[in-house]
């Protein structure tokens, strides 16, 4: 199959954001777990929960890989901690799972199918980051990524400015046409 991805010199963040944000950008309560993978994109994966005990990847694409560093580093602290903790005997920490960091993702959601063993196709979901927010270990809340970019409507700003110079050229017909009292 021919490789129809751009070089990564020729992507905006325009082209990135058009082809990640597709539907809807909103704000979703996730606690993230310290389990962390690579797609074949290279993007960063992270396991979450959202409400009901849904369990959910969230992903941490093109440009705003880098601004994941931090909340990487936040949940490594975060997994030794609980193995510190499962040493001293504390048993809900023998389980990754119930380690969990409260985030706030500004992000999309992407439905996959994908085969399990069986070959039945099974459906999970994927929360695109764009935006996301953290309490560091100070306590301050930390505010990575940013909000995806928009294309400019440029058919529909000329068709605005063509209809105020059209008014505009009414006007001064009409000014010219009106009898001077």
């Amino acid at each position: 199959m021919k490789n129809r991805r751009r070089p990564a010199a020729q992507v905006t963040p325009l082209i990135e954001d058009a082809g990640l944000f597709k539907c809807e950008v909103r704000e979703v309560p996730v606690e993230l777990v310290p389990v962390f993978s690579r797609n074949n994109r290279g993007d960063l994966v992270v396991k979450g929960i959202v409400q009901p005990n849904t369990e959910v990847e969230v992903v941490f694409a093109g440009r705003r890989l880098r601004e994941a560093a931090s909340l990487v580093e936040r949940m490594k602290k975060l997994r030794m901690q609980g193995a510190r903790a499962a040493l001293n005997g504390h048993e809900a920490m023998n389980q990754i799972s119930r380690l969990r960091l409260p985030v706030r993702v500004r992000g999309t959601w992407r439905l996959r199918f994908e085969p399990d063993a069986s070959g039945w196709e099974m459906k999970s979901y994927q929360l695109i980051a764009a935006q996301w927010a953290f309490t560091d270990l100070e306590g301050y809340t930390v505010l990575c990524g940013w909000p995806p970019v928009e294309a400019e409507d440029r058919v529909q700003d000329r068709a605005r400015e063509a209809r105020a110079r059209q008014a505009a050229a009414k006007a001064a017909q009409a000014a010219r046409q009106a009898p001077e009292a």
